[in-house]
């Protein structure tokens, strides 16, 4: 087997949206008290915490990464109420999406202006079956009314896939020709990222044919024709838009906070959100949560630590 042909569809398995077949659970329907029946740890310490101690660490912030797998109901429940919580105390605050792209801005006002309703929406950007068969409307869409009603504003903060295609396949220097209207839907990083994130990205995707892990690289010293490369340069066009559209949001100075829903590989390990963000907004204050249906200690202790914080479903399973 070729070894490209059997690589990027795993890369896709693993960066790329999550689905699930059968029929989401409501995010409100979840029958867990998310505030007082899951597990809030501070992975650096290792210490348990309780939901005032997060709320208190995000009220310290300027920008919530809120790192999500994608097809965790749960998980989503646990975003709902910390936008419901924390705009309660920060009306004036901006809740961007990963799920949505630059160029769908209009249609996402056009809902918070109550131009079109839920379901146009979710038909016009073409985000009904996002992470499955109708999960917008039963997990993200609910996080969206829950900032419109308190006054908050959502911004799509994605690249357009075919941009992000575009720096896979012609490299950062094609979407450098693009002219500025479409130029200005895209960002990539003027240095690839490194450290554990890099390294997680390789481990994962870089499988050989028998389905087995290759041995430890040294990612500083990847060749340009490693054929991994144009993919990570797909992942960082993700990471390097959606941390621009947070830092122009913040360079703006007309919202209290900025909430980031993404998942969770890309804020990770001080992934790749978190080193561009920590470029283009150096005076903004990050704090990383992790939502997790459970993960060993082993897994999320060590440098850099998992996340700022974790928030776990089933601590002891």
């Amino acid at each position: 087997m070729n070894h490209v042909r059997f690589v990027l569809p795993l890369v896709f398995v693993f960066f790329g949206c999550s689905t699930t077949q059968k029929s989401p659970t409501h995010v409100l329907e979840v029958g867990v008290d998310v505030r007082n029946d899951i597990a809030v740890i501070e992975p650096k310490s290792g210490d348990e915490f309780d939901w005032a101690w997060l709320l208190g660490q995000i009220a310290e912030a300027d920008i919530v990464l809120l790192g999500e797998q994608h097809d965790h109901v749960v998980g989503h429940a646990v975003q709902l109420a910390v936008i419901e919580d924390s705009l309660d105390v920060f009306p004036k605050s901006v809740v961007a999406f990963e799920m949505l792209e630059r160029d769908e801005q209009s249609r996402v006002d056009d809902y918070m202006d109550g131009v079109i309703d839920a379901a146009a929406f979710a038909t016009l950007t073409h985000s009904t079956n996002w992470a499955g068969q109708d999960t917008w409307s039963a997990w993200y869409q609910p996080i969206i009314d829950a900032t419109k009603c308190r006054g908050g504003s959502v911004i799509a903060a994605n690249a357009p896939r075919r941009y992000v295609k575009l720096a896979r396949t012609g490299g950062f220097e094609r979407i450098d020709l693009l002219p500025q209207t479409r130029r200005e839907l895209v960002d990539y990083p003027k240095k690839l990222s490194s450290g554990r994130y890099r390294e997680r990205f390789w481990e994962l995707a870089d499988h050989g044919e028998e389905g087995e892990e290759k041995a430890e690289i040294e990612v500083d010293t990847i060749d340009d024709d490693d054929p991994l490369l144009p993919m990570f340069r797909s992942q960082q066009t993700w990471d390097a838009t959606m941390a621009q559209s947070i830092a122009s949001v913040m360079e703006s100075g007309e919202f209290k906070k900025t909430f980031l829903i993404v998942g969770q590989f890309h804020v990770e390990y001080d992934g790749g959100v978190v080193q561009e963000l920590r470029k283009r907004a150096p005076d903004s204050k990050v704090f990383s949560i992790s939502i997790q249906r459970h993960l060993p200690e082993e897994e999320w202790q060590g440098k850099p630590p998992i996340a700022d914080a974790m928030v776990v479903e089933n601590l002891n399973k």
